[in-house]
Order: C-alpha cells, then structure tokens, then sequence
C-alpha cells in the first residue's frame, strides 16, 4: 500500500488526539458512585425567561367606596370638565361646586336613567356615577369613565345639605332569599340591635319580621300590588339604585331604612327624609300607607 501523505498523517493525529481527548472529559464527569455504563443525568435546559411586563395600574373595584376616592377614579381635568358642564346645567358658580362621590358603573344605551316604556341598547358602557354638590342642593349624574359624556339623574336631587352617598359593598355574600318578592324594606342600626323587616312577596302577601322570624302577616289584593307597583314605576324607582340619604345621625345607632324592589336598592334615614328626592318621598308615603296594618 503506498505510503499516506504527511497531510493526511497529520489530520489522522489531529482527530485520535480529539477522540481520546473527548473520552477523557466525558470519564471526568461520571460519578464514582454510579455503576458502570451509567452516566449522570442530564438537568434540562431552562427555558428562556420572558421579559417582565410593565405594572399595570389596578382598575378600581366597582362600588367600592372605601378602596377607591373620588380622587382615585377622577383626574383634575375631568373633574374640571365636569363641573363646568354641571355649573352650565344647574345655574351655579363653578366655584361653589364639588364632587362629592363618585363610583364606577356599567351603564346601558341610555346611561343608566330608568323611564318607564322606554328602549335601551343593551350595550356595555363603561363609566361612573358621581355626586355633585354646592353644599345646598346636590345632584347625581352618570358619565361616561372619561367625563366626556354625562347626564344628570333628575330623580336622585336632594337639598337643604343632604349629600347622598353610595350604598358600601357587601363583603360577604348575601343570605338567599326563600321566596320571591316586590319590595322590601329592612330597617336596622338601631341601640337595640333587632331588624325589622317589612317584605311584599310575589303572591301578594305582606310579611312583618323581627330579627328574620315572621311576626304577622296579611294577603294584600291585586289591585293594592298594582297600585303599589305603579308608584314604583311612576316615582322611577330605578333611578335612586345603590344612593343613601343619611346623615350623621345614621352612625349614632339611629336607624337606617333600606328598600329594595328586585335588585334595586337604596337607603335613607328617616330624620332626612323631607330633604330626600321627591320621589324617595313618594315611594316611602306608599309603602307606610300600604303596611301600616302588620306593624
């Protein structure tokens, strides 16, 4: 056979060198411990490590009233924005006027204000209900979540200092209800701890409990529950949802009075009562006319 190349010799060199070299790193990585033929196992590559996002600010949570201000939900220019609007509707000074609480919403094509007979687009708009007051007289208005479009709830006014607020978020969940009803009212607050409950049921009768055990009852006609149904509908009871007209008084144990009609529901104190909406008035004359005799 003919003689190789010193080129070639050299290349063979090159590569036994490589081979025996490659056996030698490979022997100094095997564990002693391991039997023969075993080789240590492998960890897996990690997985590349994506980049952090930026922090997002939280969105406040809807209706809660300790967790988000007026200031948290309400830059400076939109609350500039919306007092000037407000100042032009209501006839006042921009000076004289502030917000005085505001809360996040949901409203629906016709901005949450309730008529009867009338059509809403059924649509998802993002926004806010707002207090603003002159320290007088306040007035309730749904915007849009960047204050460019709001309207005024005309149901909701009140005066003479009473500032409504917003109905706190339940913490926990709510006791299920039996039985279906119209209306409700549920008085509690008071020093000596009992809630008295006044509740209209579907079927049309009128239970009085105290401390949830029913302590009478009486079957109203239909024609009372139609009549009682349409001040609900005439006073646009709708339209005073998740407000409270209350005052300091309220957090003395004096009691407070909630009524709901489905999930409507607002609050009022009964010392406030004749500065209360108008239509909070109406509402409470008829259901005090329609109870007065299981209390």
């Amino acid at each position: 056979m003919a003689p190789l190349p010193l080129r070639t010799k050299t290349l063979i060199a090159l590569l036994a060198l490589g081979t025996i070299a490659t056996q030698g790193m490979a022997a100094a990585c095997i564990d002693p411990n391991l039997g023969v033929g075993q080789l240590p196992e492998q960890s897996e590559p990690r997985p590349a490590q994506p980049e952090p996002r930026p922090a997002l600010e939280p969105e406040p949570r809807p209706g809660n009233w300790e967790a988000a201000t007026v200031e948290d939900l309400v830059t400076r220019a939109m609350s500039r924005r919306i007092l000037r609007t407000v100042a032009s509707e209501v006839d006042r000074p921009i000076s004289s006027l502030r917000i005085a609480a505001a809360e996040t919403a949901t409203w629906d094509g016709c901005m949450g204000i309730y008529e009867p007979d009338q059509f809403c687009t059924m649509i998802a708009i993002s926004g806010l209900r707002l207090v603003v007051t002159d320290g007088d007289q306040s007035w309730v208005y749904h915007a849009r979540r960047d204050g460019r479009e709001m309207v005024q709830n005309p149901t909701a006014i009140s005066r003479n200092g009473l500032i409504p607020d917003f109905i706190p978020p339940v913490m926990s969940e709510p006791e299920a209800e039996p039985e279906a009803h119209i209306f409700r009212s549920v008085e509690s607050g008071s020093l000596t701890g009992a809630q008295l409950e006044t509740v209209l049921l579907t079927d049309g009768r009128l239970l009085r409990k105290e401390n949830g055990k029913v302590v009478s009852e009486r079957q109203l006609s239909a024609e009372q529950v139609a009549a009682f149904e349409q001040v609900l509908e005439d006073q646009r009871f709708p339209n005073l949802n998740r407000l409270r007209y209350i005052t300091d008084a309220a957090f003395a144990d004096y009691p407070t009075v909630q009524l709901s009609a489905m999930h409507y529901e607002t609050t009022y104190i009964d010392l406030a009562i004749d500065d209360a909406p108008p239509a909070l008035q109406a509402v409470v004359q008829a259901w005090s006319e329609l109870t007065a005799e299981v209390q």
